[in-house]
C-alpha cells in the first residue's frame, strides 16, 4: 500500500461530546472509539444523530464540548490542539462540477497537493478502478446517476487523505446499481486501504461492506446512544445477501432500528 498524506490512521476517538441544534440536544457526554477496524458502518433510525456525528468528525460542525482525535502511526492530533488528519467526504449526491469533465472533476481537488501531472495520474488510476475509464472526458450531464456517484467516490479516494467519510452514498440508487457501487468501493479498498466511516440506513449495505457495525439509538433523554457495536468476520467472497449468517445479522440489526 502506498503512503498517503498524514500517514496510516490507527485510531479515531470521540470523547465526552456535547452537541445541540438550537434547543435540541443531540449528543450528551458521548464517547466512541473508532480505532483499528475499517470500514465502520453506522446505522440508526432517522433523527438519531448518525449524519450529525459524521459531520462533526469531518469538522463541518463543531461540538459545544468534547474532543475528536485521530492517530496516525502512533501520533495523536486533537481538535482542540494540532491539526486533525485530512479527510475526504462522499455526500449523498455526487456534487460534480457540471462545466468540468470527469477527469477534471477528480483531478481538481488534488492539483495543489500533488502537482498537475501526479494529480492526473492518480485521478486516472482511481477512475479506472471505478470502471469509468471510458468516461473520463465525459461531462456529468452525460453520465447516469450511478456513474456520477462512482466518480464522486473515485474523487474521494484520489484525495490523499487517511480518512474517508461516506454519508449514505448509495441511497438514491436501485438495488443493482447499489451492488455495483459497493463492489466498486471494495475494489478501491483493495487498491489503497483507507479508514472508512460510513452512514447508512440499510443493514445490507453495512453487512456487505462493513468490518464493524454500530447502531445509534436514543436514550431516555433523547440524546444519541450506541445500542449495537460488533466487529464482523474478515471479508471473503462468501459474505452475501442470502447466507444464513447474513440473514441472522440483518434481523438483529433491524430489531435495533
Amino acid at each position: 500500500m502506498r503512503r498517503i498524506a498524514g500517514g496510516y490512521l490507527t485510531r479515531l476517538s470521540i470523547k465526552n461530546l456535547d452537541f445541540s441544534f438550537s434547543n435540541s440536544k443531540i449528543f450528551n457526554n458521548f464517547s466512541l472509539d473508532l480505532g483499528g477496524v475499517s470500514p465502520v458502518f453506522i446505522l440508526g433510525p432517522s433523527g438519531c444523530g448518525k449524519t450529525t456525528l459524521l459531520r462533526l468528525i469531518a469538522g463541518l460542525l463543531r461540538p459545544q464540548s468534547g474532543t475528536i482525535s485521530g492517530g496516525t502511526e502512533g501520533a495523536v492530533t486533537e481538535e482542540s490542539g494540532a491539526e486533525k488528519p485530512a479527510m475526504s467526504f462522499v455526500f449523498q449526491e455526487a456534487r460534480l462540477l457540471p462545466y468540468l469533465n470527469i477527469l477534471e472533476n477528480v483531478t481538481l481537488p488534488i492539483i495543489k497537493v500533488l502537482g498537475k501531472a501526479e494529480a492526473e495520474k492518480r485521478a486516472l488510476f482511481f477512475l479506472r478502478e471505478s470502471a469509468l475509464a471510458e468516461y473520463i472526458y465525459s461531462y456529468p450531464a452525460k453520465l447516469s446517476g450511478g456513474q456520477r456517484q462512482r466518480a464522486s467516490i473515485a474523487r474521494a479516494w484520489a484525495y490523499p487523505a487517511p480518512i474517508i467519510l461516506m454519508d449514505e452514498p448509495f441511497q438514491s440508487l436501485d438495488i443493482p446499481l447499489r451492488i455495483q457501487l459497493m463492489d466498486s468501493v471494495r475494489r478501491l479498498l483493495q487498491a489503497e486501504k483507507r479508514f472508512v466511516i460510513a452512514v447508512t440506513h440499510d443493514p445490507r449495505e453495512a453487512i456487505y461492506l462493513g468490518q464493524r457495525i454500530i447502531v445509534l439509538g436514543k436514550s431516555p433523554d433523547g440524546t444519541a446512544v450506541v445500542t449495537f457495536d460488533e466487529n464482523l468476520e474478515s471479508h471473503d467472497t462468501k459474505r452475501n445477501f442470502v447466507s444464513e449468517s447474513t440473514i441472522s445479522l440483518e434481523k438483529r440489526l433491524i430489531a435495533r432500528l
